[in-house]
């Protein structure tokens, strides 16, 4: 058995996923040096190396469980992360103006980074065990649309905007691929829009009206709320096509660009490497995005299935939003690039998340 599961291991997602790291760790080194003197390597590149390591640890661990069994497990995964958002809430570290860190010790993270996985999980163990050919009506979907509000509301009382978008928007992908009636869509893409009304003139923060603003007119305050977006944009296009060299970003090194190890890693990327560099990690997103929709697709069964797409969503949402974001396409939400950012809670999830597709696909072989 053992011997059938590695010969079925879908070695270009490995190449894929360990390229994306790579491009990481690199770029990441590059961001959190300076032309200082006396400047050396951060203790936060050590950091991100070390969860590299559990990372991959975790992702070895998910590739062993048949994912099968975590289906029986959801609930559990899900309440754990319920939680850990409350605790969040109530005793977590504000940074930024917002609740988003808990302490556990000298240990910080993010729980919600699993919760985004556990919604994975739990969604797709409720579509997988309801098949609906006709589509899926509103009464259908009120139970989902809850267990992904319940986490996202919890996570906009701390404020952290950014994260709970990923709810609505997981939840959106996952009943999208079950297939909505169209009526039901109709009246969601209406839902929506007033939702989006409502909670710009009532539920934004003056702070994240001003990033809409600035997004609409980016050159009304430049040294103020547009400093971010403008610094971002130079760096991106004074890389031009093979970009200044590696570690030679001056908008980098010299402390032009904020966030640039979290929110801002891609500026300096485009900076260092230019187009031609960066068209190379946006592929490298494409490619793990097509392997995660083909391992979906191929899935002998519907948890299997929904598991895989729901992956595929959350990493492509991450990507859309973060580049649209620091090229001035969107309003900045300060969500973090899978993979190369610093952080451990979003690399030790996307690995894990990684370890999944991995246990689905050699899994389908054992039916």
């Amino acid at each position: 058995m053992k011997k059938r599961l590695f010969e079925n291991f879908h070695w270009p997602l490995m190449w894929v996923t360990l390229a994306l790291l790579l491009v990481g760790l690199l770029n990441l080194y590059s961001a959190l040096n300076t032309w200082e003197e006396g400047g050396g390597v951060s203790h936060l590149f050590w950091l991100q190396c070390l969860w590299v390591g559990i990372g991959l640890l975790a992702l070895i661990v998910f590739i062993a469980i048949d994912y099968r069994f975590l289906e029986r497990l959801c609930w559990v995964i899900y309440f754990i992360t319920l939680f850990l958002l409350l605790a969040t809430l109530l005793f977590g570290r504000e940074i930024s103006g917002h609740k988003s860190w808990l302490m556990l010790g000298s240990l910080s993270f993010q729980p919600s980074e699993f919760a985004k996985l556990s919604l994975i999980f739990i969604l797709a163990k409720y579509f997988g065990d309801r098949p609906l050919p006709e589509g899926y009506g509103i009464y259908q979907l009120l139970k989902p649309l809850g267990l992904a509000m319940v986490p996202c509301c919890l996570i906009l009382l701390g404020k952290d905007l950014g994260s709970a978008l990923f709810f609505p928007l997981i939840f959106g992908s996952i009943a999208w691929s079950a297939q909505i009636r169209r009526k039901t869509l109709a009246i969601f893409f209406v839902l929506i829009a007033t939702t989006a009304i409502l909670g710009y003139n009532y539920a934004l923060s003056p702070y994240q009206k001003a990033r809409v603003l600035t997004f609409i007119n980016p050159t009304e305050d430049v040294r103020g709320t547009g400093y971010h977006l403008r610094q971002s944009k130079i760096a991106v296009g004074s890389g031009q096509f093979f970009g200044k060299g590696y570690l030679k970003g001056k908008i980098n090194k010299l402390r032009y660009l904020p966030e640039k190890h979290t929110d801002f890693i891609f500026p300096v990327l485009a900076e260092e490497w230019g187009f031609f560099g960066s068209m190379i990690a946006v592929g490298l997103f494409g490619a793990f995005l097509f392997w995660a929709i083909q391992i979906a697709i191929k899935a002998r069964e519907r948890f299997g299935a929904f598991l895989g797409f729901g992956i595929a969503a959350l990493v492509f949402w991450q990507v859309v939003i973060n580049l649209g974001g620091v090229l001035g396409i969107m309003p900045l939400t300060g969500v973090t690039l899978p993979f190369l950012s610093y952080g451990g809670s979003s690399l030790l999830v996307m690995l894990v998340c990684v370890g999944c597709l991995f246990n689905i696909h050699m899994r389908r072989f054992m039916f």
